[in-house]
């Protein structure tokens, strides 16, 4: 009787540990036909007024996708108040737009002859003179035509760098860039984007929509995401609108760690991720290209936090859709998948937790013919290898702390 209850007992707890290995290996259902946002494209500011311009080497380097290239698709430019540092603008986005990058403007400050200082409604500081709007909405112009002028064609222009966060700039209220929108954007000869808050401050983007004037000459919006949480991310009122949303701007999660601090960098992964599953977002860019703490150190070298936008900004190209997928299989690792304009599919997976998770991926709607896997660790930068498929699915091990990109044709 007790050598039956020791087998007995052995194999109950065989089978608990096999059911334990079993809860380990998580499923993500990836489905091609039910399809999300078009994406735009990744990429960051050049800000050649405040720090130096690019050399050609590192526009090449962010613009282009070959090996050792960050794939970026969307250059940011400054509208500066003084008409004689546009030049400066010219020659990196030139190249960055031959490249195939889209260039967007954002401004500032107008120009002093414009502006004054206020106090009131718990601000104080600068803001456009209310009987300036109209030369303002010139001098948006204007950049647009120097810009064209001179070999670039601007895809968009905002009306104003975070509005709700002046201390440096010039505020407005959210009144005050509807009224812009509404009576005086339309004289701009480029898509106008709205006012580009600091942290999604919703009420900026409703007043918009509440007033058919300004939302009739609102192209797209958008945003920045400093200390913006994920569940803030999420936006009905814009995310059901069919105009595009982008993130114009942010640095994850400080300006004062380097680049290459690790695991820190992951989380530049996650705020991508969850700007784009939770928020919708059709864009993503950083603030400066170069920066001690950005996607590209001052040397001139990819950086791990701009590795891990490379993950999206290599493989998810612009004109690919978002499609459905299992988005958090188990606690810390988040999943996303984007089919591409040339029939490719590519799964971002990320691991923030301590612990390696057992992954399978199956594939609706689609034949496997390969998998090939880009994976960024603390030992590794986008390291390239086969994974086997079978039947449209295949399995693969997400490292602690990493995150791989699945490319599927």
């Amino acid at each position: 009787f007790i050598n039956n209850y020791i087998k007995m007992s052995k194999k109950l707890i065989l089978f608990i540990y096999l059911l334990g290995l079993i809860s380990l290996i998580n499923t993500a259902d990836i489905d091609v036909s039910k399809t999300y946002q078009t994406i735009k494209g990744f990429g960051g500011m050049n800000h050649p007024d405040w720090i130096a311009d690019l050399t050609t080497d590192q526009v090449n380097k962010a613009f282009k996708n070959g090996d050792g290239d960050l794939g970026f698709s969307i250059l940011r430019l400054p509208v500066s108040e003084n008409t004689g540092n546009w030049a400066k603008c010219v020659n990196s986005a030139k190249t960055a737009q031959s490249l195939g990058a889209l260039v967007f403007a954002s401004p500032w400050n107008p120009p002093a002859s414009m502006s004054e200082q206020f106090s009131g409604g718990g601000r104080s500081g600068k803001r456009l003179k209310h009987d300036k709007y109209g030369d303002y909405a010139q001098h948006l112009n204007n950049f647009v035509k120097y810009m064209k002028e001179n070999g670039v064609e601007l895809y968009a222009i905002s009306i104003q760098n975070e509005p709700d966060y002046a201390h440096d700039w010039t505020w407005w209220t959210s009144e005050e860039c509807a009224n812009f929108a509404a009576n005086y954007a339309n004289q701009i000869e480029c898509k106008v984007m709205s006012c580009e808050t600091f942290q999604y401050n919703k009420q900026y983007y409703n007043d918009i929509l509440g007033n058919s004037k300004a939302s009739a000459n609102i192209a797209l919006f958008g945003t920045h995401f400093y200390g913006t949480q994920r569940g803030q991310m999420d936006f009905p009122a814009l995310e059901n609108d069919p105009r595009d949303i982008w993130m114009t701007e942010v640095y994850v999660p400080n300006s004062s760690s380097d680049a290459d601090t690790w695991p820190e960098a992951v989380e530049v992964a996650v705020n991508i991720h969850n700007g784009l599953v939770i928020g919708g977002m059709n864009a993503y860019v950083w603030w400066y290209i170069r920066r001690s703490y950005g996607p590209m150190k001052e040397n001139g070298n990819i950086s791990k936090r701009g590795y891990m936008m490379a993950h999206f900004s290599k493989y998810v190209r612009p004109g690919a859709v978002r499609v459905d997928c299992t988005e958090s299989p188990s606690n810390g690792v988040y999943l996303s998948a984007y089919k591409n304009t040339d029939g490719t599919i590519a799964i971002v997976a990320i691991n923030n937790s301590n612990q390696n998770s057992q992954q399978t991926f199956n594939i609706k709607g689609a034949n496997i013919s390969s998998v090939t896997r880009y994976q960024t660790s603390q030992g590794e930068n986008l390291a390239k290898s086969n994974v086997d498929a079978a039947n449209g699915s295949f399995s693969a091990t997400i490292n602690s702390q990493s995150v791989s990109t699945f490319v599927i044709s």
